[in-house]
């Protein structure tokens, strides 16, 4: 059966935005009138075909991925609002996903079909966090699948952008970093050798700017390959300390005591977890499960570890806030609410609040951050470039007769 797509007044006024089964358009414009809504627009959800196995795109081959994620649970969720079964809003949503998702889509339609619930169905599937699947697993339970996919949907686009925003904050003055190394080398290795030989075609001593340069120049070029083996050496060494829980454990602390980097992280976790935290508990999630899965959703391994810490004292009878303040590395104004949540029994409430107002303070951080980074950089660069052509100038002058000093 079509579905419909509509815009909708009530009586008093208040527009909605909804979807709609009807056999045409017609009888869903009746069917709304029926409910006392005035339809302002109404569009049937064209079927791009359930035979489509080819696309000239290539990025309709991408791996199913968390923005999949995001636009079919809403998907499904209008669907399940408007009657429709879980099985035919599955149907429906493989007619529309991209050719790469599509596998997903069948595979979990399948365990469905043979039984299984569709929290055991998306479980099988790595790109469904746990903090998604804890979701589904209380709309099953409360008959709020609907409600639950939606406030999925909307996590997995704030975690998409939060990560989006870290990203954009560190790619720029790691891009200009790494050319700035380059150039360096680049100057070192290649630029100044030649303008060593043609400072000694004049045959007048060097100014000490100019020989400082020529002489770090040789060094580099005596020593180069063990410079870039051990920079080599060094990013590996990093990577597999990385990658070893205990080490991960301590590079992550550390990173959240670096100066604004580390407010940054601070923050993110934060916000984090006030987003996560809440709607968990505001779901049903018992405390000790959302703590459990909280765990799991934090890339910060040091932030993770406190989570298990406060979870293993909550569980022999302490409170959430307490254990969460020993070593914390989450911001003070979340935990001080926090402890007003507890007293007050709107723990979940306090959370959803705190996530508004620590996203903001967010993206003001990543703001600064890339404020002082860009200049900063650039000093960096202008100077040991300014410093190259000095160098060189105040040779030339010493070469046409001026003095070397």
């Amino acid at each position: 059966m079509p579905v419909f797509n509509y815009t909708a007044r009530d009586r008093s006024g208040q527009q909605s935005i909804d979807s709609i089964e009807s056999e045409s358009r017609e009888a869903a414009i009746l069917a709304l009138r029926s409910q006392g809504l005035l339809p302002i627009k109404i569009t049937e959800v064209k079927s791009k075909g359930s035979g489509a196995s080819f696309s000239l795109n290539p990025m309709a081959y991408r791996a199913f991925n968390e923005a999949d994620i995001e636009h079919e649970f809403h998907q499904i969720a209008v669907m399940l609002r408007s009657g429709i079964s879980l099985m035919d809003a599955l149907a429906l949503t493989l007619k529309h996903c991209r050719l790469g998702a599509r596998s997903t889509w069948v595979n979990i339609s399948k365990r469905i079909e043979e039984g299984h619930s569709f929290t055991d169905a998306l479980r099988e599937h790595k790109a469904f966090s746990d903090f998604t699947i804890q979701l589904i697993r209380v709309g099953e339970q409360t008959g709020n699948l609907n409600t639950v996919m939606d406030e999925a949907a909307r996590e997995v686009k704030s975690s998409r952008e939060l990560q989006g925003q870290i990203l954009k904050a560190l790619r720029y003055p790691s891009f200009t970093l790494l050319m700035a190394i380059g150039i360096v080398f680049f100057m070192l290795t290649n630029l100044v050798p030649e303008i060593k030989k043609v400072l000694a075609l004049t045959g007048k001593p060097m100014p000490p700017i100019t020989k400082a340069l020529i002489d770090t120049s040789n060094w580099v070029v005596a020593n180069g390959l063990v410079v870039v083996g051990s920079f080599v050496t060094v990013i590996v060494v990093f990577v597999v300390l990385y990658n070893w829980p205990p080490s991960r454990w301590w590079i992550d602390r550390l990173a959240l005591k670096l100066p604004v980097i580390g407010h940054v992280l601070r923050l993110s976790g934060t916000v984090l977890f006030c987003r996560a935290m809440g709607l968990l508990l505001r779901s049903g999630v018992v405390m000790y499960e959302a703590l459990e899965t909280m765990e799991k959703l934090h890339a910060n391994k040091y932030m993770a570890g406190r989570i298990a810490f406060a979870r293993d004292k909550v569980m022999q009878g302490g409170g959430l806030t307490d254990q969460m303040e020993v070593e914390s590395a989450y911001m003070p104004l979340m935990l001080q609410m926090m402890r007003v949540g507890e007293n007050s029994g709107t723990l979940d409430d306090i959370l959803l609040e705190m996530t508004e107002y620590h996203d903001n303070l967010l993206k003001e951080a990543i703001a600064s951050l890339v404020g002082l980074i860009a200049p900063t950089m650039t000093i960096v660069v202008g100077g040991v470039v300014g410093f190259v052509y000095a160098a060189f100038l105040v040779a030339m002058f010493a070469a046409a007769g001026g003095s070397p000093k």
